[in-house]
C-alpha cells in the first residue's frame, strides 16, 4: 500500500515538473515568435517606407570652449584646486567658470588666481576660482568648468553622431531620401560638440538619431525622435 502511495505521488510530481517544463518551453516560443514578427514586420515596413531618422541642418554657429578644474572651499566664496601645465596655461583670471548642482541648476563665478609657480607638493599650479555669497555648493570636491575660449562661426556636430573605424571618421547624412556615409576632418572638440573642418557643408542634413541601423546607400524617413525609438526592434 505504502509502495503504490510512493509510487502514485512520484507519478504526480514527475508530471507536474513535465506540465511545469512544456509551460515555460511554449512560453518561450510564443516570446521569440512574437519578435521574430516584429522584426519582420519593421523590415518589411523599411523597405517600403525607408528606415527612420531624425536629422538637423548643418550650419555655422560659435562653440563656446570649457576646461574642467576640481576645487575644494577655503571660504563661503573662495574654492581653490591644482592644475597641470596645459590647463594652466589655458587659464586666466577673470574668466567665467560654472558648477552644475544636485538641483539641476547652474552657478557662474569667476577665475580669482592662476598661479604660475609650480606646487611643490602637488607637482601642479594652484587656482582660485570666486563665486557669490549666495551661491551654496554643498559637496567638498566640486567639478567646475572654466571658460576659456570661444570658436566663432563654425561647423560643430554632436560628439555621439560621430562613428570611428579604423582611424578615420564619419557621420551620416541624408540626400534625396537616402542615407550615405560621410568621411568628416575633426577639429576641436569637448564636451559640447565636435568642430568639423572638411566633408560636410553648411545646409547639409546630418542624421543625429536612429543611425546605428543604417547602411550606405539605405533608404530614409526622416521623423521625429518619438518615433525613431518606436520604430527600432
Amino acid at each position: 500500500m505504502k509502495k503504490r502511495e510512493f509510487l502514485l505521488r512520484a507519478f504526480i510530481g514527475v508530471g507536474c515538473i513535465v506540465v511545469f517544463t512544456s509551460l515555460i518551453v511554449w512560453r518561450q516560443h510564443v516570446i521569440r515568435s512574437q519578435r521574430e514578427q516584429k522584426i519582420v514586420s519593421t523590415i518589411s515596413e523599411w523597405e517600403t517606407h525607408g528606415k527612420p531618422v531624425r536629422i538637423q541642418n548643418v550650419a555655422h554657429q560659435d562653440m563656446r570652449v570649457y576646461e574642467k578644474i576640481t576645487i575644494t572651499p577655503l571660504s563661503p566664496t573662495i574654492y581653490e584646486g591644482y592644475v597641470t601645465k596645459d590647463i594652466q596655461e589655458r587659464l586666466r583670471p577673470g574668466q567665467t567658470v560654472y558648477v552644475d548642482t544636485d538641483q539641476g541648476e547652474r552657478e557662474f563665478g569667476m577665475i580669482r588666481y592662476v598661479d604660475h609657480v609650480l606646487d611643490i607638493d602637488t607637482g601642479m599650479f594652484r587656482v582660485r576660482a570666486a563665486f557669490g555669497p549666495e551661491v551654496t555648493l554643498s559637496k567638498h570636491i566640486i567639478v567646475a568648468y572654466a571658460h576659456i575660449n570661444t570658436l566663432k562661426d563654425v561647423m560643430r556636430i554632436p560628439n555621439e553622431i560621430i562613428t570611428e573605424e579604423e582611424g578615420e571618421f564619419f557621420a551620416w547624412t541624408v540626400r534625396d531620401g537616402h542615407a550615405y556615409r560621410q568621411n568628416i576632418l575633426l577639429g576641436e572638440r569637448n564636451g559640447y560638440g565636435t568642430v568639423v573642418l572638411q566633408g560636410l557643408h553648411v545646409g547639409d542634413m546630418i542624421v543625429i538619431q536612429g543611425q546605428t541601423q543604417l547602411s550606405d546607400g539605405d533608404k530614409v524617413r526622416i521623423v521625429d525622435g518619438q518615433e525613431v525609438a518606436r520604430h527600432i526592434p
